[in-house]
């Protein structure tokens, strides 16, 4: 993208956010009643109903039963503040008996329990660390490995939304599903550490507790802090434009992620992301791209940058060979297609692997993650299809094992996988032994990379001013 096009962009992003978000009136009042022991989720529904356009919705500084999904539609300049806590049931037979009779709209891995859709709202959380949360139990599911019929918590399907300060305290599986546009989340807090297991142990292990899976356009996730059995953040088919930074992830994430895509030889795509700033403590990945065997699409244009590693199993992974194994051998790549990758940059991490290359999502032989190969010591893993990767490189990375040197590191990558020219611009040996940094020479795709990085940029100004406005 030249400089003129990337002004242009600029422009037409401010304009159409002055032009529709400089003034929000609320017009209307409701504060949702609370039944105190019985199911408040038709007061919910009739707060939602009565408020539906420019007003602001407020839950009191108490536990409210939200017994039963619920789809708040419609909503147009609405302004949530959640002061007190939403509860999912505790009975777990309830909450798949809900799930599975309710119309809410199926997200990509599950149905939430809360939709919301609408444009320009805005759902605040509570300053107090007891307040503004959505409790899910979750741990009674973990604690005899339950997953079936689990809903995810939150669809937040919304054009001009933010979200500030909401809590997630034991979850049963995924949380806040994003497939809207021109979105901000600021300050997101995750509990899903189990209090009777560990990082590496099955018992008891949080599976599936995704933090935020991102699908929309023009998203901006500042400020996250969570512990959780999943990925932290995914950016999954469809995502778009979008800056996830200043975060922490703790426990055993699954790491700061782009899919899984191709499923099923699907067409899928995720173009234009940033990951900035994060600490990634005990987890499996610090930066992860999943395809799986036989996909199709497209990933383009994704840079993670200023990551810091405590004890991870491995620093950067990138598959594009993913499957079950636990259904058996890999399946043969019949159609002989990959969802293909392009631009990706690895940029400044730093500090230490862990003892174990897995964790306790490790339920079949071989694990999910096991690549020919692995050990404590991999800081990257390529698994690459065959030609299908682009203008990958990886710049100032500084990653020891643990209780070792760097000089101790290794990686996984088949140079047999790189396409013609591609060594030339990866920042290190391509093969399987030590970890050897080599010179990044200029090519092409170093251009294109540089144009959407600003395309990139321009998504965490709006979004900023966005948040702005709203409130």
């Amino acid at each position: 993208m030249s400089e003129g096009e990337t002004k242009m962009l600029a422009l037409s992003l401010l304009f159409f956010l002055t032009s529709h978000l400089i003034s929000v009136v609320h017009s209307a009042e409701c504060t949702v009643a609370r039944s105190g022991t019985e199911d408040d989720s038709p007061a919910i529904l009739k707060a939602f109903t009565d408020c539906q356009v420019d007003s602001t919705i407020t839950f009191s500084q108490a536990n409210y039963s939200a017994f039963t999904p619920v789809s708040l539609t419609g909503l147009k300049n609405v302004t949530v503040h959640i002061n007190g806590n939403l509860l999912l049931p505790q009975n777990v037979s309830r909450v798949q008996h809900e799930i599975n009779i309710t119309d809410n709209q199926p997200s990509t891995y599950a149905t939430p329990w809360f939709y919301f859709e609408g444009e320009e709202v805005s759902i605040i959380g509570s300053d107090d660390p007891e307040w503004g949360a959505f409790h899910g139990f979750g741990e009674q599911w973990w604690n005899v490995g339950n997953r079936i019929l689990r809903p995810q918590l939150a669809t937040f399907n919304v054009t001009n939304g933010l979200l500030r300060k909401l809590k997630v305290i034991k979850p049963i599986a995924w949380g806040w599903n994003l497939p809207g546009r021109n979105l901000r989340v600021e300050d997101h807090f995750v509990d899903a550490a189990p209090h009777n297991g560990t990082r590496d142990n099955t018992v008891s292990f949080p599976f599936n507790t995704d933090g935020l899976n991102l699908s929309g356009h023009n998203i901006t996730v500042d400020g996250y802090y969570g512990h959780n059995g999943d990925d932290c953040v995914s950016v999954i088919n469809g995502g778009k434009d979008i800056v996830a930074q200043n975060g922490y992830c703790g426990f055993s994430s699954h790491g700061l992620s782009i899919g899984s895509l191709g499923k099923g030889g699907a067409v899928q795509t995720v173009q234009n992301v940033l990951f900035k700033n994060w600490t990634m403590d005990g987890a499996v990945y610090g930066a992860r791209f999943k395809s799986w065997t036989g996909g199709q699409g497209f990933a383009d244009n994704v840079t993670w940058e200023d990551i810091t590693l405590v004890g991870v199993s491995t620093g950067i992974f990138v598959t594009q060979n993913y499957y079950d194994q636990d259904k058996g051998a890999r399946p043969q790549n019949t159609n002989h297609t990959s969802t293909k990758v392009s631009n990706f940059l690895f940029k400044n991490f730093t500090g230490s692997l862990a003892a174990n290359w897995t964790d306790g999502t490790c339920i079949s032989n071989p694990c999910w993650n096991f690549v020919e190969g692995i050990d404590n010591t991999k800081a990257i893993i390529f698994d690459l299809y065959p030609g299908t990767a682009l203008n990958l490189s990886v710049e100032d990375i500084n990653i020891h094992p643990m209780n070792k040197s760097s000089n101790a590191t290794t990686v996984i990558c088949d140079p047999n996988a790189l396409a013609s020219g591609e060594q030339d611009t990866l920042g290190f040996q391509c093969n399987t032994g030590p970890f050897a940094v080599t010179e990044i020479k200029p090519s092409s795709g170093a251009v294109k990379t540089a144009g959407s990085k600003a395309v990139v940029a321009l998504v965490s100004v709006s979004a900023l001013v966005l948040g702005s406005l709203l409130h």
